[in-house]
Formats: structure tokens, C-alpha cells, sequence
């Protein structure tokens, strides 16, 4: 017979900011310090990363050439 550890209660906002404060400056940057997973991106925002990077290179060789073109 297995018992169930009842769900954890849920941490408000405010309680959270509450307890980061009572804490010493070594203890918040432990509590703060843990590894976010890498997100799996979908379709559309693939897309709109990738449009992102192009539009960057594209400029980037546009500011190139006005300064080619100011230093002639």
C-alpha cells in the first residue's frame, strides 16, 4: 500500500519576493541558480527567428556599404 504525497502547495508572487529577501546574498544567488531547459521551437517561430537573423545580415551589409561609400 502506497501513499500519496498531497501536491505540493503553490508559491504566490509575493511570497516568492518575500522569501528572495530574507535571504543572505550567497543563499539568493543558490536559490536563483538553476538550469533552464532548452526550449523545442515550433514552425512559426522558427520562422520568425530565421527572418530575425536574415534581416540582421541584410542590414548589417547595408551599414557596411554606407560606410564604404563614406569613406570614399
Amino acid at each position: 500500500m502506497t501513499k500519496t504525497q498531497p501536491d505540493s502547495p503553490s508559491i504566490s508572487n509575493s511570497d516568492q519576493s518575500w522569501i528572495f529577501s530574507s535571504l543572505e546574498p550567497e543563499q539568493l544567488v543558490k536559490a536563483k541558480k538553476h538550469a533552464i531547459p532548452r526550449r523545442h521551437l515550433k514552425g512559426r517561430e522558427l520562422l520568425v527567428l530565421w527572418t530575425l537573423r536574415l534581416y540582421l545580415i541584410f542590414m548589417m551589409v547595408v551599414v557596411a556599404y554606407q560606410v564604404w561609400l563614406a569613406a570614399r
